[in-house]
């Protein structure tokens, strides 16, 4: 099947489900597999891929068939070593392919996601590139560590990181874990992670269906092909959707493109609105509302866009439909957020402060006094010592003991 009859067939079957773009996920690791049941949950294909059999079992909500042990193992996990993590998708990969051929051939896009510091999702990078040597199109979906979290998993995710720049993915989409604790930090420990799991694929979701949502009446059509573009279009990734307080403006949907950008509750920002490339707008606003605004009020609105973003491309629509007006937006080719810079600089004086404390937890590791026991201290002999001076050794501890040095109070 060619790329263009496999992107019309997808697009087919996606619209009919109600969906702009047919996806498959394939989750890495543990928080990778959690992601991928969330987003099985709601319909789409997933599989998950761990070294550990006991995360996979956790998984009640996707099929055995789609949990793939990858390494040679399948017992002890990474145990946050990148090297263990990526030698198991290595020894895999031809397990790897054959799986998700065989089960999600028929999808458009492959969403693939993982833990950036952990041991297995921090080489997400690997996996992308696995699957996009199977003409699959590959977005990744990378968790960035909080700022609680130790030196050795931002490390491992600065890495990460650095790698996806290189790799094969389409787009990458980066989750804040502390925007997610800020948002759903009072959920209970049972919940919180299914929580901030749910939120993500719930916006994802709702984007993937806003071109083909027949409750909105088009004046200006987004389609799934506008949709599609910017997704796909490169570099990092953000979306969300702003609620406009108040009338119509300009200024108002201005002001909720840049909230959209850098303050949703899920993925990573800081950017900058001359950094992006591409970005989609997309209007929508009950009917009364829509009688109030001048057609004058979206023109001014665009060309502010075009000056703040120095001529990217802008895909834009309007809907009518129900509820508070509402700017969806996509923005693309981007650079990596400043959550990235953060991190570099608290893994760095981390790792100081780290060397620091081991350097004088040696120094203060000094030798007890035993005279007053009465005990001779007598060093151990080495293994390429004299097997007479071993026993030697050996007999002078037995002899101590025997006058009962260790034993009397």
């Amino acid at each position: 099947m060619t790329e263009e009859t496999k992107t019309s067939a997808a697009t087919s079957r996606s619209t009919s489900q109600g969906r702009s773009l047919q996806l498959g996920v394939v989750g890495l690791g543990q928080c990778g597999g959690n992601f991928a049941e969330a987003f099985s949950v709601v319909g789409y294909p997933a599989i998950a891929l761990n070294i550990s059999r006991a995360d996979l079992r956790g998984l009640n909500r996707i099929p055995e068939s789609h949990k793939l042990v990858i390494g040679e193992d399948g017992a002890y996990g990474a145990g946050g070593s990148l090297s263990i993590g990526g030698e198991a998708l290595r020894t895999s990969q031809a397990k790897i392919e054959e799986t998700t051929v065989a089960l999600l051939d028929d999808v458009e896009v492959l969403v693939a996601v993982g833990a950036l510091g952990g041991g297995t999702g921090g080489n997400l990078a690997e996996l992308v590139n696995i699957l996009a040597a199977q003409d699959f199109p590959v977005i990744a979906l990378g968790i960035l560590p909080s700022a609680s979290e130790g030196h050795r998993t931002k490390t491992n995710a600065l890495w990460a990181l650095n790698e996806l720049v290189d790799s094969a993915a389409e787009a990458i989409l980066l989750i804040d874990n502390d925007k997610l604790f800020a948002a759903h930090g009072a959920s209970s420990a049972m919940r919180y992670m299914q929580d901030c799991n749910h939120a993500f694929v719930k916006a994802f979701e709702a984007l993937n269906r806003l071109p083909s949502n027949e409750a909105l009446r088009p004046i200006r059509t987004f389609d799934p092909n506008d949709l599609r573009q910017v997704l796909r279009f490169g570099g990092v990734t953000v979306f969300g959707s702003a609620i406009i307080d108040g009338d119509i403006t300009s200024e108002s949907l201005v002001s909720a493109l840049s909230d959209a950008l850098n303050k949703n509750d899920l993925l990573a920002g800081g950017f900058e609105s001359h950094d992006a490339v591409m970005l989609a707008s997309v209007i929508t606003a009950n009917e009364a509302s829509l009688y109030d605004v001048q057609a004058s009020v979206f023109d001014d609105y665009l060309r502010e866009v075009r000056r703040m973003t120095v001529g990217a491309a802008h895909r834009t629509g309007l809907f009518v439909g129900e509820g508070p007006a509402t700017l969806h937006v996509v923005v693309a080719g981007l650079p990596l957020p400043s959550r990235a810079v953060e991190m570099l600089g608290e893994a760095s004086s981390e790792m100081k402060a780290f060397g620091d404390k081991k350097l004088a937890a040696r120094s203060k590791l000094k030798k007890l006094d035993l005279t007053a026991l009465g005990i001779v201290a007598t060093p151990f002999a080495t293994s390429d010592a004299p097997a007479t001076a071993v026993a030697d050794t050996r007999k002078h501890a037995e002899g101590v003991a025997a006058a009962g040095s260790f034993d009397e109070p």
